[in-house]
């Protein structure tokens, strides 16, 4: 075994970068034990962290880049270890040596170049809604209606936020969308531990934001809400933040919108990680698909907290893993295991997490992938 010579200043460097929490580690495991890499492979997240307090380099960086942000590990550490912050920490040594994966590489590219992760054009961000007649602008108290990237640009994930409009619209609700010169909103690069490229673009929308008048924002994707709610302020986008499920909710519980179709469809709902696990939203897309007639909402064993990661945070959505290391794949499964006919979420990475698992199960003309809004539409056109 070769000499492993420590480099005593990355537990300080770890500190400076965020990674304050690396030293409340004793060493328990849990975070291992809880890991869902561990249902596809091996991954040592004790490890990783321990090898980063004695200052070493990790044997395989390769498991730098394999941390969805799932929030599993750091809501059961005895010792509330910051465990994604430590994660994100070593992302951001690890990638100053150039080292970030190819895919990862390419997404920060199309980031600084295009304010999107997918290489879209940036003229093209609100093409999804061209049918809808949004305005670009509004009254102080209306809603401005931020759409996820993956929805501007993956054709297939772009029918979620069409229909997350029409359903806020026939409730009421009124609003515009957001700026074309808006950008990403960096979550997808804070996970990366791009510190400096994530607060340019933040800067930039909270810049967007304020010349079109926003002090509300509805957003389509968990993703963005933690990042508005978490993030911005300390660029001084302070905003009232909702997802989309929330003010459903509440539509319905007021009486503003009344689904009447019934949909017979047996469904379950999957808890993206994002909106359950990192910010507490459990109750409000459960009762939203409980107000469709006709619909039997089944359980997967695993659901709220305990709910299995599809793997597309962290960044893990702009990588390629293969067939046999998805978790979208024994979530799928699971869901055919329940005798759901629907899998139902409310996240677009998600939605695009589950539909490559359902192709590589060949399990297409069995399970659907529907957002919530879509299937509350379906009972309210």
């Amino acid at each position: 075994m070769p000499d492993l010579v420590p480099f005593l200043e990355v537990p300080d460097l770890l500190v400076e970068t965020g990674g304050d929490g690396l030293n409340l580690c004793f060493g328990c495991g849990t975070c291992t034990g809880l890991c869902p890499w561990n249902l596809v492979r091996s991954f040592n997240v004790r490890l990783l962290i321990r090898t980063a307090q004695l200052g070493l380099e990790p044997e395989d960086t390769a498991d730098v880049w394999r941390c969805a942000t799932c929030g599993y590990c750091v809501a059961n550490c005895p010792r509330e270890v910051p465990i994604i912050d430590v994660m994100r920490s070593m992302r951001a040594m690890t990638g100053e040596s150039g080292s970030h994966p190819q895919t990862i590489r390419a997404m920060l590219a199309s980031q600084g170049q295009n304010g999107n992760p997918w290489a879209g054009e940036a003229e093209a961000r609100n093409g999804w809604a061209c049918e809808l007649e949004m305005p670009e602008s509004g009254q102080a108290d209306d809603w401005m209606f931020y759409a996820c990237c993956t929805q501007c640009y993956d054709p297939e994930t772009r029918r979620s936020a069409v229909a997350q409009v029409r359903v806020l619209r026939a409730g009421g609700v009124k609003m515009w969308i957001s700026p074309l010169e808006s950008v990403c909103c960096g979550c997808s690069v804070r996970e990366t531990g791009s510190v400096e490229l994530t607060e340019r673009m933040g800067r930039s929308n909270v810049d967007r934001f304020k010349k079109s008048g926003a002090r509300r924002i509805l957003t389509a994707s968990p993703h963005c809400y933690n990042a508005f709610i978490k993030d911005y302020p300390a660029w001084g986008g302070e905003y009232e933040v909702r997802h989309y499920t929330q003010v459903m909710h509440e539509l319905l519980q007021s009486g503003q919108l009344v689904p009447k179709r019934e949909v017979k469809r047996t469904v379950t709902y999957h808890d993206p990680c994002y909106l359950g696990r990192h910010n507490g939203i459990y109750d409000e897309p459960r009762a939203c698909i409980r107000a469709v007639p006709g619909v039997e909402l089944v359980e997967m064993p695993r659901n709220r907290e305990e709910s299995l990661c599809c793997q597309g945070g962290g960044g893990q959505i702009f990588m390629d893993a293969p067939a046999d290391e998805r978790f979208a794949k024994l979530r799928v499964q699971e869901a055919l295991d329940a005798g759901a006919e629907v899998l139902l979420t409310a996240c677009p990475y998600c939605n695009s997490m589950f539909r490559d698992s359902i192709k590589i199960l060949d399990a297409e003309d069995r399970l659907k992938v529907m957002d919530i809004a879509e299937l509350v539409w379906e009972s309210l056109a």
